[in-house]
């Protein structure tokens, strides 16, 4: 069986392929990567395979899945590394190339990596806008096909709160990837727990998520390979608990030994920079939008401990993750 990680050079899909070659079994992984992609990090892991697709090539897609049997797409472009990927081009017109081209090739499963519903907001935010068109689309193929919808990862919600201990284990991660926006507003604030004891929260800090770590979405997609429970499923998932920012800004003080004052931004300055960087900057304004619907409303995934029995993931705490991410 050969499986494709659509996405590989990204944190979520470089987790996935390091999962699977890790396991002894008779796949073998192919990471798909672009040409001004840096595949350093993957070259490094076993029995690992390279091709070339680039979502915003047709003919690369369909040269790459010559062969293919699983799918799994974690790409997306709300951090892009390119100045020319955008929501359009990547995330609706580009996967729904793949999903075309994946019928065409008889691709026996598509895993799809999307994102939690933003009640009513989720309409007016890029990426979700753009996940919910493409798992329409997947959903109306005739693909057999896993629509997971993961919450806010750990690893990308947390460094923006102020801290920089949550990189040091990751060879790949998303806060460091080539976007300048990102890149330099997290170098303002990387260093605010640590330097100035205070932890960065947007609104009054006590709406929930239920956060999942980035190694447990890759869990999900892993065991969901040739999984009967996974076929032509929507599946919502989250993290074991559901946590307000307040009550992450405790662990944190766990973690640093201290406390922490809050910094808070109110919500609706998010809404006004998302509205006033969309004409010219989509992936920045989708962040802002991002934070302003997590600072205003609940994202809790009910049913976690069931899900995470049937698809055999130790889910992770956000008391474990930063425990073990703050160890030397």
């Amino acid at each position: 069986m050969n499986i494709l990680i659509i996405g590989a050079t990204g944190q979520l899909g470089y987790t996935i392929a390091k999962k699977l070659t890790e396991k002894n079994h008779s796949y073998q992984v192919i990471a798909g990567y672009r040409k001004t992609s840096s595949i350093e990090e993957l070259q490094k892991l076993k029995n690992i395979h390279f091709r070339e697709v680039d979502l915003t090539d047709p003919k690369t897609i369909e040269k790459g899945l010559i062969g293919i049997d699983t799918i799994i797409c974690t790409a997306n472009s709300a951090v892009p590394t390119n100045r020319h990927d955008n929501f359009k081009s990547v995330d609706e017109k580009g996967v729904k190339s793949l999903i075309d081209l994946s019928v065409k090739e008889g691709v026996k499963q598509f895993i799809y990596v999307s994102a939690a519903k933003f009640a009513k907001w989720d309409n007016k935010v890029p990426l979700t806008k753009a996940k919910r068109y493409v798992e329409k689309h997947l959903i109306n193929s005739s693909l057999n096909y896993t629509i997971f919808q993961p919450t806010a990862f750990m690893e990308i919600y947390f460094p923006y709160m102020g801290t920089d201990i949550t990189l040091k284990n990751s060879p790949i991660n998303t806060i460091q990837r080539p976007f300048k926006f990102a890149n330099n507003f997290y170098e303002g604030i990387k260093n605010s727990m640590k330097d100035n004891n205070t932890i960065n929260i947007v609104g009054n800090g006590k709406h929930r998520v239920s956060f999942i770590s980035l190694e447990n979405v890759a869990d999900f997609c892993v065991n969901a390979i040739n999984n009967t429970m996974a076929n032509r499923q929507v599946i919502p998932i989250g993290g074991p608990e559901a946590l307000s920012p307040l009550e992450v800004k405790k662990i944190f003080e766990k973690v640093y030994n201290k406390s922490l004052k809050v910094k808070s931004t109110p919500p609706f300055v998010m809404k006004i920079l998302s509205w006033i960087l969309g004409p010219f900057n989509k992936a920045a304004s989708n962040i802002m939008a991002m934070n302003y619907v997590m600072a205003t409303s609940d994202s809790v995934i009910p049913d976690m401990r069931k899900k995470a029995d049937q698809f055999e993931v130790d889910l992770i705490s956000a008391e474990k993750f930063l425990m073990n991410q703050s160890k030397p």
